[in-house]
């Protein structure tokens, strides 16, 4: 459809070309009677155009451009056929449009004159020339297509390859604390079984989407801290306020669930003193906040496998939202962590 396209609308040019310049001709001839003759006319001599540009687009071009035919060949080959075509117009215009689409009107006495060659040589580059011109563009526009979608069909599987790096990490870290209590013959370990199996049909089902509602990924915090509250009864005091203006506002999943096993396996587990941890969530149009800080010993050596989760999301955010910044801050006692998204610069980045 492009080609048809292309081609009426050439065809309408050089009728309405055909039209002015016969219009100055024949200032006295009926415009009704010489009509069928300026559409005849075009179409014979633009036939010889539309042969060559397809011979470039399709033969001329492609040898041009194929490094294996040496250049003087190609550009010997496009001559020639220039020549022919410039021949074939000039013996359309003389013998057709002369003597056959006006009647003899316009019968002319040199078919090779110099001045009507330059015109038909003009007219033969300027079609193929337009016609070439299109190819190239939707050939670069298609090439672009193409290097888009594999930037973020990479992108892509370096994301996925992102959120499954912290389902081994997330599970090891669930099962030591599982392991302990069952250590300690607790009678929270079957709960915390069951805590577990909730979180991971939360990762088997939903974390494999692009976004979720953040209403899920909060469900999904509160189990996991839930399952924490179990191993660190007694010495540990959690915070978590929210305050969510949408709850169906979409997000990408398991954002912030590196932070939060950050904070209880670098804060709480290798703190010996009572400790804590304070989140705060807070969401408003298209702007997300997240925070967290918790208690730390700044005595104890600093651990050198916390950083993965910390790494991943950094990664993550870069692949996911355009517009974000994350804040860390340490003091003496306390380590914090302030997260910031626009939403709507999801699928930006």
């Amino acid at each position: 459809m492009l080609h048809v396209g292309f081609w009426l609308s050439y065809l309408a040019l050089c009728i309405l070309i055909e039209y002015m310049w016969v219009r100055v001709a024949l200032p006295n001839e009926p415009v009704g009677e010489l009509l069928p003759h300026i559409f005849m006319a075009p179409i014979f001599t633009s036939t010889p155009e539309i042969l060559f540009a397809y011979y470039m687009l399709y033969r001329g071009s492609e040898r041009f451009m194929n490094p294996a035919v040496p250049h003087w060949k190609s550009i010997t080959e496009i001559l020639v056929m220039f020549a022919l075509g410039v021949m074939a117009v000039r013996l359309t215009t003389h013998y057709v449009l002369g003597h056959v689409a006006y009647g003899g009107r316009f019968a002319e006495t040199r078919i090779w004159d110099p001045n009507v060659i330059l015109r038909v040589v003009l007219f033969l580059g300027f079609s193929s020339g337009i016609a070439l011109s299109i190819k190239s563009f939707r050939r670069q526009v298609a090439s672009r297509d193409r290097e888009n979608a594999l930037m973020r069909e990479k992108l892509s599987t370096e994301l996925k390859m992102l959120r499954n790096q912290l389902h081994p990490h997330f599970l090891f870290n669930t099962l030591n604390n599982i392991y302990a209590l069952a250590r300690k013959k607790s009678d929270e370990a079957p709960e915390a079984v069951m805590k577990l199996s909730e979180l991971l049909s939360f990762i088997l089902y939903e974390a494999g989407r692009d976004s979720i509602p953040i209403a899920r990924e909060v469900n999904f915090l509160d189990d996991y801290i839930a399952l924490e509250r179990i191993r660190y009864t007694g010495r540990l005091s959690i915070e978590f306020t929210r305050q969510i203006d949408n709850p169906d506002q979409l997000i990408a999943p398991l954002l912030l669930l590196p932070l939060v096993e950050n904070a209880f396996k670098h804060g709480i587990s290798e703190t010996r003193f009572d400790s804590f941890i304070r989140m705060h969530l807070e969401q408003k149009q298209q702007h997300f906040n997240f925070m967290i800080e918790n208690s730390m010993e700044r005595d104890k050596p600093a651990a050198t496998t916390g950083n993965i989760g910390l790494v991943n999301i950094q990664r993550q955010l870069q692949l996911t939202y355009k517009t974000h910044y994350i804040e860390i801050s340490e003091t003496e006692k306390t380590y914090k962590v302030s997260l910031y998204i626009n939403l709507d610069s999801y699928g930006k980045a």
